[in-house]
């Protein structure tokens, strides 16, 4: 009964949606309503899949949305067919609601819970894993997933404060992430054994998490393995684009992922934003801004990177970034506390130049490329002081992001300058804002945020700014 209102009240709720659009003057036949987990599977298969041709397996899995919470896909010659799905209260409800009951922000500081984990140790979350057991489960040999029992966002809250109320935060992130990461591998070996496909790719929120996504990248059976680039709900413009595509036009060539620096130009708002703040600022046009980079970050300044169109999504790719030595450990806390004013506990993040990524990185086999930060990596213990600021201090993983001169030329330009100068091919990454506050947008954005910080230096494109001394 519950599912009959629940589809219902979905088709009452596009009706509406329809109606608004057309009183707009959208035309009836431009409409096309793609259900929410094809286009997290659209964005992966048809943004991602090296060749179409291959057959993929395709996994969706996050809150929810049109009704479903997890989905598994085959594509194959251009066009995906749904094998299966669950609509029950899912990994990302658990995570999300857990998240809120340790006095975090739900839907937005996962990511911390996730950071967290590491530093519990395993003797102290088996008890935490026994109790989520208890809500999520897999049947259909380990294909689908399901409650035990009914499940709500109401019954959920009250076993987690009637359970937990006294007990230590940090194992609970703890015995919670390793839960997650349990659950979803065997789904994902389950689903691979079922239909015998060991091309992999992944979307929807669940796999925003990078550990999970390590996980799956390390099973023997799994050949190759991608996940569409801030994979929330945000991306799924791409997908219904994609989908579309597909089925309408029938070009597939347009859907390749080739950058995703998609946004809008740092310096359309420059000039303004200099005259603005004149009396803060000094300013200076560089001709070679790369190598005054590169000498800097050398000499252990801290610089925030402003250049081109900025990224799409979550993650600083270089474009609005926060650029750092990473063999300097006292940056950790410089960035931290005078910067970000981050928790304590989160890591940073390494830019790797793509020719010395084994030097430093344990990428498996299935991993040929991160260059997007979507997958959490072991490091090389033999260098891993050299970019002791971009890994993780307890576990000493580490979230790649690797640097091509294709996609990233002028990154991969600073880097190669660092490198020559340090002997280290390595850069501390994190995005260009304040603890709270999206990325910087623009050139307005941008200098608020850097005379307001300890930074050392702020690059607009070509532009050096930097403070005036009272």
């Amino acid at each position: 009964g519950f599912n009959f209102i629940k589809k219902n009240k979905n088709k009452n709720v596009k009706r509406h949606e329809i109606e608004k659009l057309l009183s707009l003057g959208f035309q009836q036949e431009k409409i096309h309503l793609i259900d929410h987990h094809e286009c997290h599977a659209a964005s992966a298969y048809y943004g991602l899949a090296k060749n179409l041709k291959d057959k993929y397996l395709i996994f969706t899995s996050d809150g929810g949305g049109d009704g479903l919470t997890s989905s598994v896909w085959v594509g194959e010659n251009s066009k995906m067919r749904r094998v299966n799905c669950s609509n029950c209260y899912s990994l990302g409800n658990i995570y999300s609601m857990t998240t809120h009951f340790l006095g975090f922000k739900s839907h937005e500081h996962e990511y911390k819970i996730m950071g967290l984990a590491p530093y519990s140790k395993k003797e102290h979350t088996e008890k935490y894993v026994k109790f989520f057991q208890k809500f999520l489960s897999l049947k259909n040999d380990d294909t689908v997933f399901y409650n035990p029992n009914i499940l709500s966002h109401a019954i959920f809250a009250n076993q987690l404060s009637k359970t937990f109320k006294n007990d230590r935060f940090d194992n609970i992130a703890g015995g919670l992430q390793l839960f997650a990461e349990e659950i979803t591998k065997r789904w994902v070996k389950g689903n691979i054994k079922k239909y015998g496909i060991t091309k992999i790719l992944g979307s929807g929120g669940t796999f925003m998490n990078v550990k999970i996504n390590k996980l799956i990248s390390e099973i023997p059976e799994v050949k190759s393995i991608d996940v569409f680039p801030s994979c929330g709900d945000e991306s799924n413009i791409f997908g219904a684009a994609f989908s579309v595509n597909a089925k309408i036009q029938k070009n597939i060539n347009l859907s390749k992922l080739k950058s995703y620096t998609l946004g809008t130009h740092i310096s359309r708002d420059l000039e303004s934003t200099l005259k603005k703040f004149k009396d803060r600022i000094l300013i200076k046009e560089v001709s070679d801004i790369n190598s005054f980079i590169a000498e800097k970050l050398s000499q252990n300044k801290i610089i925030a990177r402003c250049s081109g169109p900025m990224e799409f999504g979550a993650r600083a790719l270089g474009n609005r970034s926060i650029l750092a030595n990473p063999n300097m450990l006292q940056n950790v806390g410089i960035i931290n506390r005078a910067i970000k004013n981050r928790d304590f506990w989160m890591p940073f993040a390494p830019m790797i130049l793509d020719t010395k990524v084994n030097d430093y990185i344990k990428l498996p086999k299935s991993l040929i490329n991160t260059p997007y930060m979507m997958f959490a990596c072991d490091t090389v213990e033999k260098n891993r002081e050299n970019m002791i600021c971009s890994i993780h201090q307890s576990d000493f993983t580490a979230r790649p992001q690797i640097v091509d001169e294709k996609r990233y030329k002028d990154i991969h330009e600073i880097l190669s300058k660092f490198y020559q100068i340090t002997g280290i091919p390595v850069l501390l990454n994190t995005s260009y804002n304040l603890h709270g506050f999206p990325i910087v947008e623009n050139s307005n954005q941008a200098v608020e945020v850097f005379i307001n910080t300890a930074l050392d230096f702020l690059i607009i494109d070509s532009t050096v700014i930097c403070k005036k001394m009272n």
